[in-house]
């Protein structure tokens, strides 16, 4: 057994060269081997489109130019050439998930380095990111459902993958260290688009493939503090400019920044401030005030 969804855009088993855009899709989609014991794939002629095999988890065992197997781990791309023979397997052991594209357009080629990509190379490195998921999920729906602009739609959210998965790649062939900013950099960014939400970090390293213990060393080594400690960082810088600049009550701001109960939102804000979120609140009102020079009203929609 084997879960595998996705859609073509053109109904040609071979691909379709369209060179009148600078990039459209021809088909994209996902598998992912359960209790199958083997999917294999062999093409010997290839495709007349270009091809992106993504590795999320697992391995892929590839053949290029009639030499052995090479083992090709999460975490890279496989770049296909079109009319370029195909010969991969993927095996069931060890679960893998793949994602897959074919494109065309004018100039693939001089796209693909411009972002990034070395078009002359076979596997290229691009990390394991959860965003790369999200991408080819919405490739996918909008082939399937073919809405209004949908190609156009489609190309650019391929064009964000290749610009994403680019910049990894840069990094990742010019130092390790690179990558592992560039991992932390992901993180930071993930938290700061999130944190209003219940953030589970232990679900971000999962889906990220990442190393718990690892993460957390390398997180605290290029911020100087943890991941629980920077979002706490984000969720009360947060909650001070909303009660320095706004008329929300002390019960929405808590919830705003993430925080279901408002009491402990409080408490945790008095305990890294010395001041209540009421007592924050209105000290910046009187700071205003003596500011302005001019009396300050407090609207009547505080909610204290």
């Amino acid at each position: 057994m084997y879960l595998n969804y996705g859609n073509y855009q053109e109904d040609i088993p071979s691909g379709y060269i369209n060179k009148s855009v600078p990039l459209w899709i021809n088909s994209c989609g996902m598998y992912k081997l359960i209790n199958k014991k083997e999917l294999p794939t062999f093409r010997p002629n290839g495709r007349l489109d270009y091809q992106i095999i993504y590795i999320h988890t697992g391995q892929g065992y590839f053949v290029f130019g009639g030499m052995q197997k090479k083992a090709v781990s999460a975490g890279n791309i496989v770049l296909y050439h079109p009319r370029e023979t195909q010969n991969y397997v993927f095996y069931g052991e060890g679960t893998p998930t793949v994602y897959w594209i074919h494109f065309t357009g004018a100039n693939i080629d001089s796209l693909l380095k411009k972002y990034g990509l070395d078009a002359d190379k076979k596997i290229l490195t691009v990390g394991c990111s959860a965003e790369y998921v999200q991408l080819f999920n919405k490739i996918i729906l909008e082939l399937q459902l073919k809405r209004d602009h949908y190609a156009t739609s489609a190309s650019m959210l391929m064009l964000q993958l290749i610009i994403m998965m680019g910049r990894v790649n840069v990094r990742s062939s010019h130092s390790a260290l690179a990558t592992e900013r560039l991992e932390i950099e992901n993180a930071a960014d993930y938290f700061h688009e999130n944190y209003h939400d219940n953030i589970c970090i232990e679900k971000y390293i999962s889906q990220n493939n990442l190393t718990k213990n690892a993460f957390f060393k390398k997180f605290k080594a290029h911020t100087g503090i943890s991941p629980l400690q920077y979002i706490l960082d984000i969720r009360l810088s947060s909650a001070k400019d909303l009660l320095k600049n706004s008329d929300y009550s002390i019960s929405d701001i808590s919830t705003i920044v993430g925080y279901d109960n408002a009491l402990y939102f409080s408490r945790l804000f008095h305990k890294h401030f010395g001041l209540s979120p009421r007592d924050y609140r209105n000290n910046s009102l009187s700071e205003e005030e003596s500011s302005s020079g001019t009396p300050y009203n407090m609207p009547n929609s505080y909610n204290l």
